[in-house]
C-alpha cells in the first residue's frame, strides 16, 4: 500500500520500451498509439529515469500523473496537471508506456494509532473548502446530509474499518485510511472525477489500490438497495424459492453471518459490485482516452478463496474482457518468506497463486507485487540477500507467466536477470503456456464456503517435478480446455450444468477428465442437482464408491472417490488474531490457504489423495507431459510456445535459496520434454547461470504418435531457460 499526504500523491508510472523491439508504430496520441499489452515484453522497475531503465532493460517503471483534488487548489492541479501531462508526452515520444498508481481510499487522522476512528476524524476540508474549484469533473458538492463522512463502507453497527500505513519495522501513525463504498453515488462521482483527470493528462493506465470491501461491510443503506436489486436480476424464483423459500426479494435485509438466508448471495454481490465498479471507471477514463488501461489491487495476499469471499477482490470477474486491462497483484502477506525452505525442508514457493493468477487474467499482463525485502521480514538484508530474493521473485514471476514488480531496491543480480530475459526477448514475447495437464480452479466453491483443493494439488504436482497450468470456469465455455490432454477437477462440488456439459463434450472429443470427489454435485447457486450431469456418466447414475476408469466418446473419464472429514483437511493455525491487511486468515473455514500450499503443511490425508490423483495424472497423460525425470525437491519447471517463430521454451527456477541469500545451484537435472503434435526438434540450447545459451544434446523419445526428447540441464543457479527451434 502507498500513503498519500495532502499536498503530494505517489504516482504510478509504467513505460514500456517499445523501441527496442521494433513495437512501436506511432509515437502520438494523436495517430491511435497504443499501448503493447504481451506479458513477455513488461518488466517493472521502480524509478523512471532514463539511466536507470537503460541499464536494467526495463519496461515499466515509476513516473508522474494528475493530482488528486483533494490536496491541492486548482491552480496547483492545472500546473502539476500540464507538468504530468508533458511528462508523458515526452516519454511516449521515446516509446513508453505511462501508468500510475491511483488511491481509492478517504483520509483521515486520530489524535493516536491506537484510537479507533470516528467519522468526525475524517478530512473534510475539501468537502467544505475547495469542492466548488473542481465541479466541473466531480458535479456540484454533495448536501450536507450526504457529505464524505457518509461515503464509507460500515459495519452493521456502522462503524467502519481502517488501515494505517507504515513501513515494515516503523510505527504507525494517527493517520489512517478508509473505503469509500462503491454503491454510494457520490462516492463514485468522486473517483469518476480522479479517473478523467488521469486519462485527460496522458497516463495510459492505473492501478487503483485498495480493491477491496473490507471485512465484515457493506450495510450501508446503498448496499441495501442494490443488493435486493442484484437478487432480482441474478437469482432466479425458482432458486430463491427452493432455496429460502421467498422469490420476493424487496424486503431481504443484509445478512451478517454465514448461517443466515442469502450469505452466499451477499458475498457474490460484493465481489460483483466491485467489478462492475472498475468496469464503469474504465468506461469513464475510455471517454477521453480510448486505449485507456486499469487494474485494481487484485489480490491482498491471504489466499485466493478467503480473498474472495472475505474481501470481495474475485479476480475471475476481474479478468474477463471489459473490466481489468493487467493485474496488478499484492501477494506479499503470508508469501513474505518465500521462497526458501521451511523448518522441514520444504520448498516454498507462489507458483500456484501465479498460475491461478494467469489463468484468471485470462492472458493479459499480470504484475506481482510480492516481497519487500526489508527488516524484519529479512534478518539481514545485505547485497547478498537483497540479489538472491530478486532474482528468484523474477525469475518465478516469468516462469509462471508474469511480471515482479520491484520495490526501492535493483540489485546488479536483478540487473542481470533482467538483462538476460531482453537478451531472449525474440522468444518470450508472444510465448503462452502451453501443456498437456491443466488443473481447474473455480472461486466460487469458497463463495459457497465450500472446500476445493486446487491450490494445494498444484503444490503437489510442482513438488514432483510435473509441469502443469491452472484454468478457470471461463475457459470450459471460451473452449480453451480443448487444447489440454488432461483435465484434473480437484473437488470442485458446485459447477453449473452448462459447464458440467462442456466437460462432457471436451471428452468426447477426445480429453481426459479425472474427477476428485463429488464434484458438480451442486449447481452455481449452491444447490443440489436435480439431475447432476457427471453422475450420470457412470455406472447406476451415482458417484462410484471406489475408483473409476472409463471411456466416453473419443475421450477418457476417471474418477477418484474423496470424503471431506470433521475436521475438514483444515491446517493448524500458527498465528492468532487478524493476520493480514485486509482480514482474517480464514484457516479455520478453508484448507486451501498460502500457509498450507505455499509451506508444505497440507493435511497429511489430503496430501496422500492428491498424490494419487497426481500419479493417475501422469498415467492419463499417457507420455505427453513435461516433466523432471530426475529427483530435485527444489526446482520447478513450466513450458511456453511462440507460435510466431516457433520456439518451445523450457522454465526451470530452483528455490534451494534461503532468506539469508545462500544459493544452492541444482546440478544435472534430468528433463523430458513433451513435443507438439506434428513438430520436430531442431537446435536446443540452454543457460542455468544467466550467460549465453550454450548448444546442448538431446535424446528423441517416440512413443507411438508421442515424441518427446530428453536432455540435461547442468545447472540451474536460480533461473534456468532452455530453447527449443522446431520445424
Amino acid at each position: 500500500m502507498h500513503i498519500i499526504n495532502s499536498r503530494n500523491i505517489i504516482i504510478f508510472a509504467a513505460v514500456i520500451i517499445l523501441s527496442a523491439t521494433g513495437y512501436l508504430s506511432c509515437n502520438n496520441r494523436s495517430a491511435e498509439w497504443e499501448p503493447v499489452t504481451e506479458w513477455g515484453h513488461w518488466r517493472l522497475g521502480h524509478r523512471s529515469d532514463i539511466e536507470f531503465l537503460e541499464k536494467n532493460k526495463l519496461t515499466l517503471t515509476f513516473g508522474s500523473g494528475a493530482p488528486n483534488f483533494e490536496g491541492v487548489s486548482r491552480e496547483e492541479f492545472e500546473q502539476q496537471s500540464e507538468e504530468a501531462r508533458e511528462f508523458n508526452r515526452r516519454y511516449n515520444e521515446m516509446g513508453y508506456i505511462v501508468l500510475r498508481y491511483m488511491t481509492s481510499s478517504m483520509r483521515g487522522e486520530t489524535e493516536s494509532n491506537t484510537d479507533q476512528p470516528t467519522r468526525d476524524d475524517l478530512d473534510l476540508d475539501f468537502y467544505h473548502n475547495n469542492w466548488h474549484e473542481f465541479e466541473d469533473y466531480i458535479g456540484p458538492r454533495p448536501p450536507e446530509s450526504e457529505s464524505p463522512d457518509t461515503w464509507v463502507m460500515v459495519h452493521p453497527d456502522g462503524t467502519f474499518p481502517h488501515y494505517r500505513y507504515a513501513p515494515y519495522g516503523r510505527e504507525t501513525t494517527g493517520r489512517f485510511e478508509a473505503w469509500g463504498c462503491p454503491n454510494n453515488p457520490y462516492y463514485v462521482r468522486l473517483m469518476e472525477g480522479r479517473m478523467r483527470a488521469q486519462a485527460e493528462v496522458g497516463i495510459d493506465g492505473v492501478y487503483i489500490d485498495w480493491t477491496h470491501i473490507s471485512s465484515g461491510t457493506c450495510y450501508c443503506d446503498y448496499c441495501r438497495l442494490a443488493f435486493q436489486q442484484y437478487l432480482n436480476d441474478h437469482v432466479p424464483s425458482e432458486v430463491g424459492l427452493r432455496k429460502y423459500g421467498t422469490a420476493n426479494y424487496n424486503n431481504v435485509r443484509l445478512p451478517e453471518e454465514h448461517t443466515e438466508p442469502f450469505w452466499m448471495e451477499f458475498v457474490k454481490f460484493r465481489g460483483y459490485v466491485l467489478s462492475e465498479f472498475h468496469r464503469h471507471l474504465r468506461d469513464v477514463a475510455r471517454n477521453y482516452n480510448p486505449n485507456f488501461m486499469v487494474s485494481g489491487n487484485v489480490f491482498g495476499g491471504f489466499g485466493y478463496g478467503p480473498i474472495a469471499y472475505d474481501a470481495a477482490s474475485n479476480m475471475e470477474l476481474f479478468g474477463r474482457d471489459g473490466y481489468h486491462d493487467f493485474f496488478y497483484s499484492e501477494i506479499q502477506e503470508f508469501l513474505d518468506f518465500a521462497p526458501g525452505k521451511n523448518e522441514e525442508g520444504v520448498k516454498i514457493t507462489n507458483s500456484p497463486a501465479l498460475k491461478f493468477l494467469t489463468a484468471a487474467s485470462q492472458g493479459k499482463p499480470v504484475i506481482v507485487y510480492a516481497t519487500e525485502i526489508t527488516e524484519p521480514l529479512y534478518p539481514d538484508p545485505t547485497p547478498q540477500v537483497l540479489g538472491a530474493m530478486a532474482q528468484i521473485n523474477i525469475a518465478e514471476s516469468v516462469s509462471n507467466q508474469a511480471t515482479f514488480r520491484e520495490k526501492r531496491e535493483t540489485p546488479q543480480e536483478a540487473t542481470d536477470i533482467y538483462n538476460f530475459l531482453y537478451d531472449h526477448r525474440e522468444s518470450l514475447v508472444g510465448a503462452q503456456n502451453i501443456n498437456s495437464i491443466a488443473v481447474l480452479a473455480s472461486l466460487n466453491q469458497y463463495l459457497a464456503r465450500e472446500q476445493s483443493f486446487s491450490f494445494s494439488f498444484s503444490r503437489v504436482l510442482a513438488d514432483q517435478g510435473i509441469s502443469h497450468v491452472m484454468v478457470v470456469e471461463d475457459d470450459i465455455t471460451r473452449g480453451k480446455i480443448n487444447q489440454f490432454d488432461v483435465l484434473v477437477l480437484p473437488y470442485i462440488p458446485l459447477l453449473s450444468a452448462e459447464l458440467q456439459e462442456g466437460l462432457v463434450d471436451y471428452v468426447e472429443n477426445g480429453g481426459r477428465l479425472l474427477i476428485l470427489g463429488q464434484s458438480g454435485q451442486k449447481n452455481e447457486f449452491n444447490l443440489p442437482h436435480e439431475e447432476a450431469v457427471f453422475a450420470s456418466l457412470f455406472p447406476g447414475n451415482q458417484f462410484p464408491e471406489n475408483q473409476y476408469d472409463g471411456t466416453l466418446g473419443a475421450g477418457r473419464l476417471s474418477y477418484i472417490p474423496l470424503v471431506i472429514p470433521e475436521n475438514g483437511f483444515l491446517i493448524p493455525p500458527r498465528e492468532t488474531g487478524e493476520v493480514t491487511s485486509f482480514g482474517p486468515s480464514m484457516q479455520d473455514v478453508f484448507a486451501d490457504t498460502p500457509e498450507g500450499y505455499t509451506r508444505g503443511r497440507i493435511d497429511s490425508e489430503l496430501q496422500t489423495v492428491l498424490e494419487q490423483v497426481a500419479e493417475k495424472t501422469v498415467s492419463l497423460s499417457a507420455g505427453k507431459e513435461t516433466r523432471l525425470v530426475s529427483d530435485r525437491p527444489f526446482v520447478e519447471i513450466s513450458t511456453m510456445m511462440n507460435e510466431e517463430n516457433q520456439h518451445l521454451l523450457v522454465h526451470l527456477v530452483n528455490y534451494d535459496v534461503t532468506i539469508y541469500g545462500t544459493i544452492t545451484p541444482a546440478r544435472n537435472i534430468r528433463v523430458r520434454l513433451a513435443l507438439p503434435e506434428g513438430k520436430t526438434p531442431g537446435r536446443l540450447a540452454y543457460s542455468g547461470v544467466l550467460g549465453n545459451m550454450v548448444p546442448i544434446d538431446y535424446e528423441v523419445i517416440n512413443e507411438g504418435r508421442n515424441t518427446a526428447l530428453e536432455f540435461v540441464a547442468d545447472t540451474v543457479n536460480i533461473y534456468g531457460l532452455a530453447i527449443l527451434e522446431l520445424e
